[in-house]
């Protein structure tokens, strides 16, 4: 699951389904719709103003529904203490800041 803060009323969701793990497009579409479904219970308890993203696993598909229920409740309880830090850069983000910096370092 990935957040962030938006400057919209209420919270946004979005779904990622890679093709390269749901190989069949009934697989996918049905994944969205359970947790579209648990979503929409769910999200008037979340914070407004936000953006998530949840990247659906094989594990999903063969859960129960109220598996998956409280599952995406213990993600979203995660919510308020990952906006209070600061974000963490990937791995390839702080690759690409050294490279910039050695760059800049050595035209000095």
């Amino acid at each position: 699951m990935r957040i962030r803060r938006s400057g919209e009323d209420g919270p946004r969701v979005a779904f990622i389904t890679s093709t390269k793990i749901w190989k069949r497009a009934v697989d996918r579409n049905r994944i969205k719709r359970r947790f579209r479904a648990i979503c929409r219970h769910v999200l008037p308890e979340t914070p407004k103003n936000l953006h998530i993203l949840f990247i659906l696993k094989p594990d999903a598909l063969g859960a129960t529904h109220m598996e998956l229920t409280e599952e995406v409740k213990r993600l979203l309880s995660k919510v308020p203490e990952a906006l209070s830090k600061p974000p963490s850069m990937s791995p390839r983000a702080k690759r690409m800041a050294e490279k910039r910096k050695a760059r800049t370092s050595k035209a000095t």
